[in-house]
């Protein structure tokens, strides 16, 4: 539970989350820190923005807690403090006990007023894909003057559109682009009652050549007191058909003769991981404490990575690509790289 929660921590320090929201102090843990967060200091940034209610307040019990030969290892956030400054601080811990009920109460309510806005925003993507996919005619000319090219559709909408965002653009892969081609919409689902979050729908189309799947749907649930912080995520198995799996790559490895054997080297065909966008629809576990105590900094940092690319691009998907898609199809909304912008203000010029 220690690296779930931490992990999520750090997740949110990656997040793409630009909206107002309340500050609250990352848990504090007294006593030796857990082999995750020990992790997390060394290679995480410090949780910025909203983090879970810290735990009711506890005086460490030195003898309980400290064995011997521990007390080098024991960490007290209050060491600085008098007894009056730390009753202080105890108190404070109350009154945000107080602010983080209310927030959940505002989370739900939130929720809610999302769900109702969204039903109103359908029919207005429902128009948006009757437009690029060329079935609504266009009558207003838009003091345009004719080219002589033919109306249809417009090619590559959302994989234009994803490709254009600085977060999600250097995940797609040259052959995720050829399965993208078939995308066809895209629809974001806030989740209401016990459990939080959102869902994404990627639909494609009939003639698909990559996979059976005319639907994909990637979960993502959150915290119950915080609109940021994932606790799961879950995705569509992707039935793909053969030799179409954008997730893997094939490997020819040697196999090793027999001492002696000088008949013609041998070799296997493996099919190994690779990068892909579409890896989202197959996420890593957060591991246990038990888990990570058997893993190397390496392995979680890894984890940790894996984790935190995956929900900043879904939160990208849902808060930005979809309500916005024209503008991040056209490039207009997407921001310059650092070589564009040296390209476009040179020195002196403002």
């Amino acid at each position: 539970m220690a690296l779930a929660m931490l992990t999520r921590q750090a997740l949110r320090a990656g997040s793409l989350c630009s909206r107002a929201a309340a500050s609250r102090p990352a848990k504090v843990v007294v006593g030796r820190a857990p082999v995750a967060q020990r992790f997390l200091a060394v290679v995480g940034a410090a949780p910025k923005g909203k983090t879970p209610p810290p735990p009711p307040p506890q005086e460490p019990d030195l003898d309980d807690d400290l064995g011997e030969g521990d007390e080098e290892d024991y960490y007290d956030p209050m060491e600085e403090l008098n007894t009056a400054q730390r009753r202080r601080v105890l108190a404070m811990k109350e009154v945000q006990r107080l602010y983080d009920g209310l927030q959940r109460e505002y989370q739900a309510e939130l929720a809610q007023l999302q769900s109702k806005y969204n039903a109103k925003y359908a029919p207005l993507y429902d128009e948006r894909r009757e437009l690029f996919s060329g079935k609504k005619a266009v009558t207003d000319k838009f003091d345009l003057e004719d080219d002589g090219e033919p109306d249809g559709p417009i090619p590559d909408f959302w994989l234009n559109a994803l490709a254009n965002h600085n977060k999600i653009g250097p995940f797609i892969t040259e052959r995720d682009s050829e399965v993208l081609k078939y995308l066809e919409d895209i629809r974001s689902e806030v989740l209401v009652g016990e459990e939080r979050g959102f869902k994404l729908t990627f639909h494609f189309k009939a003639d698909n050549p990559h996979f059976t799947n005319s639907v994909l749907e990637k979960v993502y649930l959150l915290e119950p007191e915080d609109d940021v912080v994932p606790k799961a995520f879950t995705g569509t198995v992707i039935n793909w058909k053969e030799g179409r799996d954008v997730t893997v790559e094939e490997q020819k490895r040697r196999v090793k003769a027999p001492k002696g054997d000088k008949s013609k080297p041998a070799f296997v065909v493996e099919k190994v991981p690779c990068d892909s966008l579409f890896t989202i629809f197959d996420p890593p576990k957060v591991p246990t404490e038990a888990d990570a105590a058997n893993m190397s900094e390496e392995e979680l940092e890894e984890v940790e990575d894996a984790l935190s690319n995956d929900f900043e691009i879904g939160f990208a998907i849902k808060d930005q690509v979809i309500p916005r898609a024209v503008e991040w199809f056209t490039g207009e909304i997407a921001p310059l790289s650092p070589e564009d912008y040296d390209d476009e203000y040179e020195e002196g010029e403002y």
